[in-house]
């Protein structure tokens, strides 16, 4: 799986924007965060990154893509302060986080480095 990193206007209707040309290509968002502020960017992980890539082209977005890494954990207080510290132990520079499930025993988390 892919992620797509895109920069965003910081504006009313800018995620909007791209949200409607990925679902205009018959790609469903699978995840996504958002977070505006001096500068405002979103990651959005997509069921199709062909399509995907080609509508945020279309649009002339800013964007850059990277390979989405998963790992599972125990579901226990401390367990992704542990994943979190062994990466930067390892001088492993973490991009990206998500939560991708969780139960009642573990959660599997998708993460980016650089």
């Amino acid at each position: 799986m892919m992620e797509f990193r895109i920069t965003l206007e910081d504006e009313p209707g800018a995620l909007a924007d791209h949200c409607e040309a990925i679902a205009a290509a018959g790609v469903n968002i699978l995840a996504v965060v958002a977070i505006g502020g001096d500068s405002a960017s979103a990651a959005i992980l997509t069921d199709n990154q062909e399509a995907t890539k080609t509508a945020l082209k279309e649009m002339g977005s800013d964007f850059t893509v990277a390979e989405l890494k998963s790992a599972t954990l125990d579901n226990e207080p401390g367990a992704l302060a542990s994943f979190t510290r062994g990466l930067g132990n390892s001088e492993v520079n973490l991009k990206s986080l998500y939560v991708m499930s969780i139960d009642e025993h573990s959660a599997t988390i998708g993460y980016t480095t650089d």
